[in-house]
Order: C-alpha cells, then structure tokens, then sequence
C-alpha cells in the first residue's frame, strides 16, 4: 500500500482526520520566518493565525487596565496600609502562612499561646484572631449553596410522596473563568486566538498540541462574532473516598480550567491553574426504591446539580462577558464548555446513556469492539427523543421508540447541557491515559491475556531477569505479587513488556501485544504531527487485525473485544484533532487536586457536616495563595510586570494586545467557509512515513542523531573515599575491567601522549556516574531531559549504611560508522557499549584533556530488526576472543541504554545467576515517549 492509499484508508477509519486541513481558504497565509522550538533546531514550527479581518482576541481598549492585584494595591494605598494586608509586617505574614498552610487549628492555638510566642507581641495572639485576618485578604470567586429537592417514587404512610433535599456547594463558573484570565503571574502563559501550527512551511505536516492549535477552538472561533475571544471551558468531576477508615464518608469534586492556559500550568497543582467549582451532593436516594428507579434518580439529581452550577455560563457564553486579562487588557470573552473530563462511568453519566453504551456515538454495544466506524450522537435528536418520552408521546411512535433503546437512553428530564450555548455534549469528552490506556488497556486486559499465554511464574521470572537501570523500576520479584498498582507501575511495567513476552507466546498475540503498547506510547506525546496520528491509527488498525490471537489461544475467556476502553481509542485520533494531545486532559490532573481540594480539607473538618467546612478551609487556604502570588508580584513588578506595551504571552498564538482596537457592532459577521477535505487527503505521499515490509505498525522516528550534537554533560566535583585513589589493578577486579591496561594503551598512544604506558600500580580518581542533558524534544516535555550513566562498584556495608552492589550500565556511543540497518534512524551512528569506569586520566600522562574518559566494552553493530517486535538485536563484541573494550572521551557517550535478554520460550536458566552485562545476547528495550530519554530512538521500538 502507497502513502495515498493508507492516508486515504486513515480518513476513512477516522472521520474527523479530515479536520487536519491545510488549504484552508480562510487562514492567513504562514509567517515568513519559522518559529524554531527553543532547544531544537529540527523542530521548525510554522504559525497561520485566525484570520486578521476576525480579530480574534481583539482588545476593547488601547488604554491598560488594572488587574485584580493591581486593585488590591490600589486599595491597600487608598486605605494606608502596606503591603502586608492585615499583617503588621513581612514575617508576621510569612507565620501566618506557615499556620494556615501547615498547622492544624488546635496546634496553631497551642502554638500562639506558647510564653515564647507571646513575647513577640503578634498581632494575632490566638487562632480566632489569625483567620480573622486571613479572612480579612482579597478572596477569588465566593462559594454559593443551593438546595435541590427531589421526589422519589416511594411514598409514607399517608401516600405522600418521599423527599429528599440535597445541597450543592458551588461558585460561578465565569468568575472562576475571570480568576484564571486575569492572574498577572499567567501572563506569559495564555493564549487569546486559535492559530494552525506546521512543521513544514508547505503546510503538509500539521502540528498539534496545546489547544489552540487544534480544531475546537478554531471552528468556534469562526461562529462567533468578529473581535471575540474564546475561553474553552474544561471541566472535570469524579466522585472521591475522604477517608480510608469511613467507607461512607465521599465527595464529589468539580474542578474548572480553561484551554487558553497551557497544558503545563493546569497540570500543575502549584501554580492554582484548575480551580474547584463545585461540590456535587451523594445523597442516600432513599426516597426511591432500590434498583433502576434509584439508578436513574441519581442520574436526574446529577444534572439537575450540573444545571444549577453551569447555569451562568448560558448567558455568558450567547453574548460574551467583559474581562480584564491578565496582559492588562480588557476582552470580550465567550465562556463554552469545550471539554469534560471524566472516568467512563461518569461519561455516560454526563451523556445521559447506560455503561454498555459508547458516550460519543452510535455504535451498538455489541459492534463496539468490530472497529468500525462510530457515528456522532445527535444533540438535537436525543433532546427531542427525552421530550417525546416525557410528553408520553414515545410509546405511540414505534419508531422512535426503538431509536430511543438503541441509543440507550436514560429518562433524565432536563439534561445540564441542553442550554449551554456552542456546546455539543457528545463532542466533550476526551482521551484519559490513565483509566483507559494505562490502567484499562494494559494492566487490566493486556497484561492478564499476556500471562495466561506466557504463564505466571515465567513472566515472573522474566521481569526478576531484567538489568537495572537508573530510573527504571526493576520488578525484581515479578508483577505477580504487586498489590498497589498506581499509575507509575503501569508505566514502568509497559517499558519492558513487549521484551520480555517476545518469544515466549504466539506472533499474533505478540503483534496484537506491541501495537496496544505502540498506541500507548503514541497517544502519550506531548506534541502531534500528522505522522504520529498516522502512526497512531495504523497501530490500532495492527491491534484489531491480530485481536482474535487472544481468543483463539484462550488468554480471553469472551469471544468478543466489546470493552468499554478498547472502543475508546477508536475515538483518539478525531479527539487529538479537536481538542489538542491527550497529556492536557488526563484524569491524573483531577485525582491530584483530590489531595489539596477534598482529602486535606476533609482532614481540617471535625468530620460531621463537613462539606461547608471543607468551603470555608478552602477559601482559607485559597486566600493566603492568592495573597502569596500577590506579594510575589508585587516584589517582582520592577522586572516581571509586563507593561501595557509588552505582548501578552510568548506562548500566545497572535499579538493580541496589539490588535486595532474598534467596534465589534460595526464588523461583518459574514460566516466563511471551511474546505470540507482536507490536508491528509492532499498530502504529498513522500511526507509520510511507509512501514517496512514486515513491521507494517512501525511509527516514523521523531528525529535523527545529529551527526555533530552539542550536549552538556556533568560529573561530580570531588571524588568520594571509595572513588579516589584507586590502583589499576583494583580497578580491573572491582569493576569487572579485564582490559582497562591495554585499552588505556591504546588511547594514550593514538593520541600522541608523552608517556603512554599505564601500569597496575597507577593510580586514578573515579566517578560514580556520568549525568547527560539531552536535547530539548517538545514531543516529550518541555524540559531538557537529564539521562544517567553508572559505573561504579560494589560498596560494603559500613556501621547501618547497607552495601551497595556494582553498578555498569550499557550506553549508545556515537561511531558514524554505517550500518545500513539504523540508516534514517534516530540510531544512525550509535552502538552500544557497557561502561564499566568513568575516570579522570592522572597527570603524569602528560595528556592535558577537555573531558573525562570512559573504559567501555563493545557490542556488535545493531542487527536487522526482528518482524515480530521491531526490535534491534546485539551481542558482545569480541577480538581475538576476548572482549572488545576501548577507552574513549565521555563526550561520545549520547545516552544510557536498556537491553533485555533476548528470550527464546522459555528464560534461559543462566540468567537468574549470571550478572545481566555479562550475557552476550540482548535487545534494546521499548520506551514510554513521555518518559527520559524517548526521543533518542523511535519512540515505539527501543529505549
């Protein structure tokens, strides 16, 4: 199959592919000069914003206005107070925060009370008196309670109905939405305006990752009127235990962001970018009888709750609100729930459906595993359907009635989002990596199929096998036997998996098993390309060709893949397009706020009652942050404050704040027209990548070893006592290097040095370890990668420090030799090595160098890769039958590397006793993308 024809057969399988458009008549035409990702230079970034005539992000006013802080200094002037508030002084301030972020009330009063403490002459002597003050600080979005009454269908003794009263805690979602836009300390972190980002400037290769990049934001954009600006909305709910000794005691979180805060910030639980909206009731429900009429009476209460939270965002998002930003501009701003953030049960409890059914489509639950095409749900339609079913009208209309089962709908009478404006619930729901791909995919399906056909003991076995390396789980007893599993575990157990189930089970299972584990790594980037969703849709389309291998083989009991999680990822690609990576919405982001929202402040509250003392903890807590990042705006303003000229964001997509400033009333609101087929349809078929033959699931490579590359690394400054000082002879036996004499030999006399002889008795200082800064790979993370090398030996006990063992790790060394095997790949002139010590080479040498020197054992060059895993194989590389070492700068070492023993169907016994260096056959292991070290090598075939 050529590139056309797989591009052709993407579009098909992934409808919304198309929306990767790039002959879009209405964008503006790409800048001139690539934007280049800071820190690589093989990453050429090419911005087209929203078309100018729109004004997307347009400002109201030339003249800058006060932020929020800004108002608080104001205040604080007009009133004579300084800087501090309520406090008498900078560290007044700084105990008071102290006490409120990290004492409990009872200790904070036995602490004020304390002589020593009295003496000090607080203005604050006891507890009352210091959250009276905190009270007394600038506060965010107030919190609200309402009462939702509900009717059950059971009745009391006189047949009156049963009721059940149910309190909601909120706050107003479009001042959360106003707090996040104008916190001066986001400056620098928010966009305004939708833009279409490439790689190339022929605009063949889209790029994709924050959400202004994608195709929400952008088809939004250009409904609404000239000179808005869009706030996406991101919401998130997911029901919570408070306490592991009170079964009963939960709550039920709402947390609120917005997409025009970088994927970082709102990941970020420090930097306050997701705030909590809401605490949704868990009532007893007692007023229905158990079974469906309870089921669905939760379903009822859920959106009626919703409804009284969301209900403000209804007339804000039809007319826009005016808000100050955090650039100092006043906008227009469209507030629209763009995104909800959700487990799969309460998917379908947003979407109103019943848990066999797909939340997003249409497909029947017994197709959902078939991988077919799942048609959108039609907002209209079902709100019609729910109306009929209420007006009694359903059931004289077979037809509809029949349309309303195979939709499996649930009778919810108002659903939240009929009203909001611009949002189509069904549309909302995005890819979670956690529950789905890590916790869902892999370890509660993948990982139990692969141990019925593999067994046990010998997975066990294999995992216990496995050589260490520095940031690396080593299941050193197997997975068998582990019993908290977080997402972490998931992660550590998929770096190796594929490894260590090759060989001992069928092809089929193990091409099925690699393309779930390549679709994991893919649907983890960061950043997108057209490539990567390519490959993304060919490793499940690989999946579903090789699926039954788990059937046929007995590993799944069920004769069908309808699981709720594995018909998720049908919808990856189409959801990457519309709301940007999936690293933006994972539910890790909720499960972390869980700790700071719920859980501390169920902890703070005498545990009766204590939703409201949960708010009132909160909006404590909330108060001193908020005064935190004041004061340290206020200290910072001299060099930090942006004034009204600067732009409003490096990361923003267009300069917004210098927009033309004019009437909105008086622009066009003449709608444009999108081209319906786009850029994959007419994609140059050389752009994309074509699988080898018998690897057809093999993604493109991220980026190629640079043949020059400038890396950073470090070593230690001093050497410790069992490093320093250490004879030849000692260094051969203690580190296992046989050859270290003859290979420093070598080295000295290529090098022209005066004495080039090394004898037993030289003496050398070591080091422990060679710590590399890897290039910047925005696929990947934002931040420059740290990479260690060990080699260091065995350390004995001393007093109640315990031994340490011998520590070599293998590396990939920079040759440039050809090996038409690794041709084109980011493994290009690279060759493993062990390193066995890291040295400083003694003076009387006479040889003055740049760098420390690594004595390393060679492998051989890497071999064609296998057809099943797509992995490299090596082995030792000797002469003369002995092992091929060389002394070589450290400046060639590119990275560490993760090899496994290459098994056969069952594990060589020899690998429980010998050292895992000392084998001779390995293969370079799998890597996680978004995990250290990813983009030395393609992402889904070796670490």
């Amino acid at each position: 199959m050529d590139d056309r024809e797989d591009l052709e057969d993407l579009s098909t399988t992934s409808h919304e592919l198309a929306g990767l458009d790039v002959d879009d008549p209405d964008a503006a035409a790409p800048s001139e000069q690539a934007d280049h990702v800071p820190g690589n230079d093989d990453a050429p970034r090419f911005a087209i914003p929203f078309p100018p005539e729109r004004y997307a992000g347009m400002c109201l006013d030339r003249d800058a206005v006060d932020t929020s802080f800004e108002s608080i200094r104001k205040e604080q002037l007009d009133n004579g107070k300084d800087v501090w508030g309520p406090f008498a002084s900078e560290e007044e301030w700084q105990l008071a925060r102290w006490l409120v972020k990290k004492v409990g009330h009872n200790d904070t009063q036995e602490f004020l009370k304390l002589p020593l403490v009295q003496r000090f002459g607080l203005s604050y002597e006891n507890k009352d008196r210091l959250y009276k003050a905190v009270d007394e600080l600038p506060t965010g979005p107030k919190w609200q309670r309402k009462d939702i009454p509900i009717t059950g269908d059971l009745t009391d003794g006189n047949g009156k109905p049963l009721t059940e009263n149910l309190e909601v805690w909120y706050r107003d979602p479009v001042e959360c939405v106003q707090e996040l836009l104008g916190n001066p300390m986001f400056t620098n972190h928010l966009a305004y305006a939708p833009e279409r980002v490439y790689r190339d400037h022929a605009r063949k290769e889209r790029n994709i990752d924050e959400m202004y990049t994608a195709d929400w934001w952008w088809d939004l954009q250009s409904r609404l009127p000239a000179g808005a600006t869009v706030a996406p909305i991101i919401v998130s709910s997911d029901k919570t235990k408070l306490s592991q000794f009170r079964g009963d005691q939960t709550a039920w979180p709402v947390y609120l962001t917005i997409g025009n805060l970088s994927k970082e910030v709102r990941r970020s639980s420090s930097m306050h970018g997701s705030i909590l909206l809401g605490y949704l009731p868990v009532g007893k429900f007692s007023c229905y009888s158990a079974g469906d009429a309870r089921s669905l009476g939760r379903y009822d209460a859920f959106h009626k709750c919703m409804e009284a939270v969301l209900k403000p965002l209804i007339d804000a998002g039809m007319h826009g609100v005016e808000m100050v930003c955090a650039d100092r501009r006043e906008r227009r701003i469209w507030p629209v729930l763009a995104a909800y953030v959700a487990d799969y049960p309460e998917q379908c409890l947003v979407a109103g459906c019943k848990e066999v059914y797909c939340p997003i489509g249409q497909i029947p639950p017994n197709r959902r595993g078939s991988h077919e095409f799942c048609p959108a749900r039609d907002k209209k339609e079902i709100l019609d359907l729910l109306d009929s079913h209420f007006r009694g009208s359903l059931a004289k209309d077979p037809e509809a009635k029949a349309r309303f089962e195979a939709l499996g709908l649930r009778a919810i009478r108002e659903p939240f989002w009929r009203h909001l404006p611009h949002t189509d619930i069904f549309t909302c729901f995005t890819p979670d990596l956690l529950h789905q791909l890590h916790k869902g995919v892999f370890k509660d399906h993948l990982v139990k199929w692969c141990t019925k056909l593999v067994g046990e003991d010998e997975l066990d076995s294999r995992f216990g096998s496995a050589p260490t390396l520095k940031g690396l789980r080593h299941f050193k007893n197997g997975i068998s036997g582990v019993t908290q599993w977080t997402g972490h575990e998931h992660k550590e157990m998929e770096k190796v998996f594929v490894g260590l189930i090759a060989g001992g089970t069928d092809e089929s299972a193990l091409k099925a098993a690699r393309a779930l584990l390549d679709f994991i790594y893919l649907a983890s980037l960061h950043s997108h390309t057209t490539s990567t969703l390519l490959a993304l849709q060919r490793a499940l389309d690989t999946f579903h060709e090789h699926k039954d291998a788990f059937i046929r083989l007995s590993a799944r009991e069920q004769t069908h893949f309808n699981i709720p999680k594995y018909h998720m990822l049908e919808h990856y690609v189409e959801l990457i397009i519309l709301f940007g990576s999936a690293d933006g919405f994972n539910t890790e982001w909720s499960e972390r706020l869980h700790i700071d929202y719920a859980k501390e402040g169920y902890r703070a509250s005498n545990k009766k009652d204590y939703i409201p003392q949960m708010t009132r903890w909160l909006s404590r807590q909330e108060a001193v942050d908020r005064f935190t990042i004041y004061v340290e705006w206020f200290q910072s303003r001299g060099v930090h404050t942006p004034s009204a000229s600067q732009s409003s964001s490096q990361s923003t997509p267009s300069s917004s704040s210098h927009a033309p400033i004019i009437d909105p009333g008086s622009i066009s609101r003449a709608r444009r027209s999108r081209a319906a087929s786009a850029s994959l349809q007419r994609r140059h078929p050389s752009s994309a990548t074509t699988p080898p033959a018998g690897s057809s699931t093999r993604s493109p490579p991220l980026a190629a070893a640079p043949a020059a590359p400038h890396q950073r690394y470090k070593v230690a400054k001093t050497h410790p006592p069992h490093l320093h000082r250490i004879p030849a002879a000692s260094i051969m036996s203690g580190h296992g290097a046989s050859r270290f004499l003859d290979a420093l030999h070598v080295f000295l006399r290529t090098r022209g040095a005066p004495f080039a002889i090394p004898y037993a008795w030289d003496i050398f200082d070591l080091y422990k370890q060679l710590e590399l800064e890897l290039p910047l790979i925005p696929e990947v993370s934002k931040l420059k990668l740290q990479n260690i090398v060990r080699a260091s030996p065995p350390i004995p006990a001393h007093n109640r420090v315990p031994a340490e063992p011998a520590w070599s790790d293998f590396a990939l060394v920079r040759t440039g030799e050809h090996n038409a095997f690794t041709q084109g790949t980011a493994l290009e002139g690279l060759r493993v090595a062990l390193v066995r010590v890291i040295f400083k080479l003694p003076s009387r040498f006479g040889l003055p160098l740049p760098h420390p020197l690594a004595y390393i054992e060679w492998f051989t060059p890497f071999r064609q890769p296998d057809a099943v895993t797509g992995m490299y194989t090596t082995s030792r590389s000797t002469r003369n039958h002995k092992v091929y070492a060389e002394v070589i700068d450290v400046a060639r070492i590119a990275r560490n590397c993760h090899l496994l023993p290459k098994h056969g169907a069952e594990k060589d016994p020899q690998w429980d006793s010998v050292p895992a260096m000392s084998m001779a056959n390995v293969e370079p292991q799998r890597q996680m993308p978004e995990c250290d070290g990813a983009a030395s090598f393609e992402p889904h075939r070796v670490d």
